[in-house]
């Protein structure tokens, strides 16, 4: 089988902006409004109205342009239906960029706000570079300096700093990289936490480290853990060792059933091999169905935006066996749970679907399929 490079680049990608019209609220009941009405266009889509949802965002806004929830909850707003139309999807990033800085800018001390521009921040950072735009020195030193406000406000916000550690290891020194500032991370998570540690240290490792090796001892100290479960399942994945891989993703799951998406990410294995080798598609579909369908059956129920992905994932599939109609028929299903499913190939992080008022724990790595 070819091995996967664990180094190979996924992009998250995003977009948000608005406009609109509404009436007068006496100032006294403005915020209490505003933020039940943002939690209602939160809902509005996890149930697959994104569309109407940034209808509802539109119109607080012109209320008040100083509620900042509203403007998160844009920024995310934007970035999901951005997902949903790859032929807008860099315009809906600057778009994006700006709801959350509006956000920000009204309330500059929410951690919430910050850890998302941050995601935003990187994003672009990423983009940049897999364009080969210019500027990208100056969005580095903005990426780096939202997490660390991030951090001054937070310092033991591990997933900040993971960031903050993959972004100046992966990006080159003339570009604004820095592997000395990202080894200084790299220890703090140390002492820190072990698994985060790991998590940085691993990252940090030149090419042909024994990183099976690396999370086997971690295990050992922490072998109840989800995440360590999780990562030594990647690295097995990494090397091709689908079955150990399963059996500690299964493990994880078994802890956490935050971690049921790793499901969709054996799926995506199977898959990514058929594209490296689309004579063996057949022979692999089939696990691709069952992983995929194994994370459709998950409790909690997955949300519809996810579910609508996962779906068009099985859409896709049959489509390229030539199961036309298998193929049509999942596709609308899709459609009908939400027409702004992402399209990208990686899955949409978690930080879109967190509660608006929720500190995001979300951290996958920018420069990894899984």
């Amino acid at each position: 089988m070819v091995t996967l490079n664990r180094r190979l680049f996924s992009v998250p990608i995003t977009a948000g902006f608005v406009l609109a019209s509404l009436y007068f609220i006496p100032v006294s009941c403005m915020g209490q409004v505003s933020d039940k009405r943002v939690q209602e266009a939160y809902e509005l889509r996890m149930k697959g109205q994104a569309d109407s949802a940034r209808d509802l965002l539109e119109k607080i806004l012109v209320q008040d342009s100083t509620n900042a929830a509203a403007w998160y909850e844009l920024a995310r707003t934007t970035q999901h239906i951005g997902l949903g139309n790859p032929r807008t999807m860099f315009t809906a990033l600057d778009e994006a960029e700006k709801a959350i800085e509006d956000a920000v800018e009204n309330d500059p001390d929410n951690i919430i706000y910050l850890f998302y521009k941050g995601n935003i921040d990187f994003t672009k950072v990423y983009v940049s570079m897999m364009r080969q735009q210019p500027g990208i020195q100056d969005q580095v030193k903005k990426a780096v300096s939202t997490y660390e406000s991030v951090l001054s406000l937070k310092p033991d916000y591990h997933e900040a700093k993971l960031f903050l550690v993959e972004l100046l290891k992966m990006v080159p020194p003339d570009m604004g990289g820095d592997s000395a500032k990202a080894e200084k991370y790299t220890r703090e998570l140390e002492k820190a936490d072990i698994v985060s540690g790991a998590k940085a240290r691993e990252l940090m490792m030149p090419e042909g480290t024994d990183v099976i090796a690396f999370w086997e001892k971690i295990k050992k100290d922490r072998p109840d853990n989800a995440d360590v479960n999780e990562a030594l399942g990647k690295a097995y994945l990494y090397h091709d060792n689908i079955g150990a891989a399963t059996r500690c993703f299964e493990e994880a799951m078994q802890m956490d059933s935050g971690k049921h998406i790793l499901y969709v990410d054996l799926g995506r294995y199977y898959m990514m091999q058929a594209m490296q080798n689309p004579a063996k598609l057949d022979s692999l579909a089939p696990m691709m169905i069952k992983n995929l369908e194994m994370y459709l059956k998950t409790q909690p129920e997955p949300v519809n935006p996810l579910k609508a992905y996962v779906i068009a994932s099985l859409a896709k599939i049959n489509f390229h066996m030539g199961n036309q109609e298998d193929g049509s028929r999942l596709n609308n299903e899709a459609m009908a749970l939400d027409p702004n499913y992402s399209r990208a190939f990686g899955i949409p992080g978690r930080i879109l679907f967190d509660l608006p008022d929720e500190i995001s724990h979300f951290h996958a790595w920018f420069s990894r399929p899984f």
